[in-house]
């Protein structure tokens, strides 16, 4: 996860607590089943993971008789040093997709038990052997809704490179991921056909607005730069859009060819509480706990039939919305993994380069 959003409210936190207890009541038959049980989840901390407490583990607590114990913030190496050890600390742990597809690779997860875990109810672009995504976000273009009114907003990624028809200031992030993909689709290039990427071509493309453009390299900056209206046109993560807007900023997003990234709930190898584990994925991928997430913090549910749960007002801005899902398409980690670290050179050496 790669950035955090609205940050929710008590009052939203003891709502959802109260309502998810009530739910939790009902499932009465299968309570207490692992009373005694200890397991620990990691995430990313803040007002996301506390979302994650109030509306994942705490109903599976009550509904199990588990104890579920929080720990953080998720760190790609000292996951990998707890899976590779084979006694990991984690149980179940929030992760990237770039960190589920390298930990399948080397075995260093458990696969999903799907005699427990309901893989039908999640969207099949979001389930994985060894993992199953939790939340969604995307990639997106943005924009200055001042500087560019409703009659002539853009809409594309083309848009982006048009310093005729958009001009201004940009913004793209200080790395070649969703920069690559944006470029090509620019440049004509079909969501289907992006992969294997043409990297040369990409860099190209972006070399035509290069010096008009500020890279940035958090996403708290990404959202300043729109805030700050040092931009009036650029790629920024949908959710702190929305954040920005919610404060005030002028900024609207586009959806054609919107860039999806994932996090996944995955088990690492070796885990000591595996079927409570899974036990707890189950719980976190429903419907209605997805909703009450969804509802609280903005981020988008992997569970098509959390939207009937979700406010209104709040949907047009999440990736999985059925109109976004659409109109967008997820990232390829698998070729991210082969990739990422060459690219990574290649882009410092490119940024160099006048």
């Amino acid at each position: 996860m790669t950035g955090s959003l609205i940050r929710p409210t008590r009052r939203a936190l003891l709502g959802a607590a109260a309502a998810l207890g009530a739910g939790a009541t009902a499932r009465t038959a299968r309570a207490q089943s692992l009373r005694g049980t200890t397991l620990v989840f990691a995430s990313w901390g803040g007002a996301y993971q506390e979302a994650q407490k109030v509306c994942y583990c705490d109903p599976f607590a009550a509904e199990t008789g588990a104890r579920v114990v929080q720990d953080g913030p998720m760190n790609a190496a000292r996951f990998r040093t707890m899976a590779e050890s084979g006694a990991p600390d984690w149980d179940v742990v929030d992760v990237t997709i770039n960190t589920l597809f390298s930990g399948a690779h080397d075995g260093l997860l458990e696969k999903i038990d799907t005699t427990v875990v309901d893989t039908s109810r999640i969207a099949p672009q979001f389930v994985h052997e060894y993992g199953i995504g939790c939340i969604a976000w995307s990639y997106n273009l943005a924009y200055n809704t001042r500087t560019f009114p409703a009659a002539r907003r853009p809409t594309t990624w083309a848009d982006l490179f048009d310093m005729r028809q958009f001009p201004g200031k940009r913004t793209m992030l200080d790395q070649p991921v969703a920069n690559l993909e944006a470029a090509l689709m620019a440049d004509g290039v079909a969501p289907a056909d992006l992969y294997p990427l043409d990297v040369e071509r990409a860099l190209r493309k972006i070399d035509t607005i290069k010096a008009q453009t500020i890279f940035w390299t958090t996403n708290s900056q990404s959202q300043q730069l729109f805030v700050d209206e040092e931009v009036s046109i650029g790629i920024i993560l949908n959710g702190r859009a929305y954040d920005a807007s919610k404060k005030g900023a002028e900024i609207g997003i586009a959806w054609e060819g919107n860039i999806q990234s994932v996090d996944y709930l995955v088990v690492p190898r070796g885990s000591r509480n595996r079927a409570a584990a899974m036990k707890l994925i189950e719980v976190m991928t429903r419907a209605e706990n997805q909703a009450r997430l969804a509802n609280m913090i903005a981020y988008a549910p992997t569970n098509p039939a959390a939207f009937a749960s979700i406010d209104p007002a709040i949907s047009p801005w999440l990736s999985t919305s059925p109109e976004n899902t659409r109109r967008g398409f997820v990232i390829n980690a698998e070729w991210w993994r082969q990739n990422e670290r060459r690219l990574m050179e290649r882009w410092a050496a490119w940024k160099l380069a006048r």
